[in-house]
């Protein structure tokens, strides 16, 4: 608009100027013809420059309200995912990944533990010393292809090695989640294609899946690379989950009508050793309910996830008081929640219970809290603090000695060293461990376990 206006003062001047020029030098009919041709030739110049001003005008705007509306979609597909309801270990493993030539996208990364225990209590491991200090790692490397708006090919391939402490301990729930000796040979841990429908509101899963990556998942508990390495916080130590990770089928339904409830739905083979692949279900169904959706208020303060969730394990199950005796099938129920307190806090709980009479274990419970590192200019570093129990069934009471619940606590500090490395110190007590006795006595009857993590992306 300015640049048209300035178009019409030239106009202006030039005509002013020749009408002087006029007016100096006479009346002549040539002179003043000319001028008046040179007007209108100026006149329509500074036509024909609006109307293409007036375009580009039109134009901008729209572009400007195209850029407007694909960043606001991109801020809410953002805000979804920050508030989605799966494991941040599956979102930190899609994040990880890396535009490839060819359309495929790879990341990997790597994660390191030591730990000591100053009390073991388990006399049959390595030399029976009470004191010990040793390590495990992982390495992971994930392999995407995505298609559009409607569907991703992932697989992921892990290697491990090392056992950590968990050998030197007699627990009900062990300490390092992350171990996983495989010898450092290299297993395809998942490999799955998943579809969408309908703007994301319905998408299946199918090929070898983890179950634990859509059922009992938690903002704050739920990957023992980046947060609690104790197994009982990061799923619940009562669920009958299938042997291995395997063949199944995942179904993901976010109702029309409503943007607040998400239902999770799997299917799996429960041995996991891909025969008779129907003969043994694991079932499972996860029912979501997100709060501040309900309510209209800002997920970024107060984003929650209220889960309640069912499993039911198709294999023959020993009963516990007469383990010579086979039954097929065993059910739980559970319910996990994770709920914002502000940018900076947050906290979580669990509770999960199984059918006695087929699990050594009836009830588990675990509750935590966590704090960025905001106020002390430290925004990606975490604190955090966590503790539970897993509590023996009536029936395992009543054919034991050691029988009490087993309480275990844990806290750590994430501290981000760059964009590639994070360094956490861990901390881990144990009291009543294995109910409250062990083939080394009573006298343990608090195990203190430390260490530290260090977790590298490529």
């Amino acid at each position: 608009m300015q640049f048209k206006n300035k178009l019409k003062c030239f106009a202006v001047m030039a005509m002013s100027t020749m009408l002087i020029n006029s007016a100096v030098f006479g009346d002549d009919s040539d002179l003043n013809a000319e001028i008046l041709r040179e007007m209108r030739k100026m006149r329509e110049l500074v036509k024909s420059q609006g109307e293409k001003i007036e375009q580009l005008e039109v134009k901008l705007k729209q572009q400007s309200k195209e850029i407007t509306t694909s960043r606001e979609r991109t801020d809410k597909k953002i805000k979804d995912l920050k508030n989605e309801d799966v494991s941040k270990h599956l979102k930190r493993e899609l994040a990880l990944l890396g535009e490839f030539p060819g359309g495929l996208e790879i990341g990997a990364e790597a994660t390191f533990v030591g730990q000591g225990v100053t009390n073991a209590n388990n006399a049959g491991a390595a030399d029976g010393r009470k004191d010990r200090f040793d390590g495990s790692y992982s390495a992971d490397i994930e392999i995407a292809n995505r298609f559009d708006d409607y569907g991703m090919a992932f697989i992921l391939l892990e290697a491990g090695q090392g056992d950590g402490v968990e050998r030197e301990l007699t627990v009900l729930s062990n300490v390092n989640r992350d171990a996983g000796n495989s010898g450092a040979s290299v297993d395809l841990s998942e490999a799955w294609y998943e579809h969408s429908l309908f703007n994301g509101k319905i998408a299946f899963t199918a090929g070898k899946i983890d179950a634990s990556n859509y059922i009992d998942t938690n903002e704050y508990a739920n990957d023992e690379t980046s947060q609690f390495l104790g197994h009982m916080f990061r799923n619940s130590a009562v669920i009958g989950w299938p042997d291995d990770n395997a063949l199944g089928l995942r179904a993901y339904l976010s109702p029309e009508f409503t943007d607040f409830l998400d239902i999770e739905l799997v299917y799996m083979d429960e041995t996991g050793d891909w025969e008779n692949l129907f003969d043994n279900p694991f079932l499972a169904a996860q029912l979501n309910l997100m709060p501040a959706k309900v309510f209209g208020y800002d997920e970024e303060m107060w984003g929650g996830n209220y889960r309640a969730l069912f499993w039911y394990n198709g294999a023959a199950h020993p009963k516990i008081k007469e383990p010579d005796l086979l039954k097929r099938g065993s059910v739980g129920f559970g319910f996990s929640m994770g709920q914002k307190i502000t940018d900076v806090y947050g906290i979580f709980g669990r509770f999960g219970w199984a059918y006695p009479e087929r699990n050594d274990f009836a009830y588990d419970w675990s509750c935590g809290a966590q704090m960025t590192g905001k106020y002390w200019n430290r925004e990606d570093d975490v604190i955090a603090i966590a503790i539970g129990q897993v509590i023996p069934g009536k029936d395992y009471k009543d054919v034991n000695d050691h029988h009490k619940a087993e309480t275990h606590m844990e806290a750590y500090y994430s501290f981000k060293v760059n964009d590639r490395l994070t360094v956490s110190p861990d901390i881990q007590m144990i009291w009543d461990p294995n109910g409250g006795g062990t083939d080394m006595g009573k006298d343990r009857n608090m195990i203190f376990v430390y260490g530290v993590r260090c977790q590298a992306a490529f």
